[in-house]
């Protein structure tokens, strides 16, 4: 086996300390948004719409959209679905960071990171 030279130690040095970086850490640029968000306390007077509400289980909603049921809705499980929120939906109106109303399910609000069937990308 030949030892190694200067130049390559430093050249595998480089490439290892890169992919620890990428890979590992508070900088993990592979696992950004991973992270469990905890979620906001709806606005005051207001009430998340129950996902029993019988408009809300018509629709297949849920306040977080990871919780939707793929066997009745193959199409979220998609890439382009992932961004299918509230917050990018046309029926959405923005209250606060993590709250809004909905057009379709009037009973209360909505989280920012939910979802229903009757999604309406905003143009």
């Amino acid at each position: 086996m030949k030892p190694f030279t200067r130049k390559q130690f430093l050249k595998r040095s480089i490439v290892l300390a890169s992919t620890l970086f990428l890979l590992g850490g508070e900088w993990n640029l592979f696992a950004k948004g991973t992270k469990e968000e905890k979620m906001t306390e709806p606005p005051d007077g207001l009430k998340p719409v129950s996902e029993n509400d019988p408009t809300a289980q018509a629709l297949g909603f849920h306040q977080d959209a990871k919780n939707t049921d793929y066997n009745l809705y193959p199409e979220r499980k998609h890439p382009k679905a992932k961004s299918q929120v509230c917050l990018q939906c046309a029926q959405f109106t923005k209250l606060n960071e993590g709250w809004g109303k909905c057009s379709i399910l009037p009973n209360g609000v909505v989280a920012t990171k939910g979802w229903c069937s009757a999604f309406a990308k905003k143009m």
